[in-house]
């Protein structure tokens, strides 16, 4: 096994973060225009259970498909210990 160091990024002041439900993706592209510094995509307890699989697939998408510019960008997982995460 080798072991490497890792630069630590520099540190960054946030005045604004953004949550946004996985279940809603007509609202990712209003969030990625919006002037928050941070957008976190929710997994967990924004999105009704029954909303989770397709919530997963959106966040998938918009990860890639959309322009968030300069902001941070952040997925909120479901919770280790529950039957949602192994996806």
């Amino acid at each position: 096994m080798s072991f490497f160091t890792i630069e630590q990024a520099p540190a960054r002041l946030n005045r604004s973060e953004l949550a946004v439900p996985g279940s809603q993706p007509q609202m990712f592209e209003k969030a990625a225009k919006s002037a928050a510094d941070v957008v976190f995509l929710d997994l967990e307890d924004a999105v009704a259970p029954d909303d989770k699989a397709q919530a997963r697939k959106n966040i998938i998408q918009a990860i890639g498909d959309i322009d968030w510019g300069k902001k941070q960008l952040s997925v909120r997982i479901n919770g280790l210990d529950t039957h949602y995460m192994y996806r």
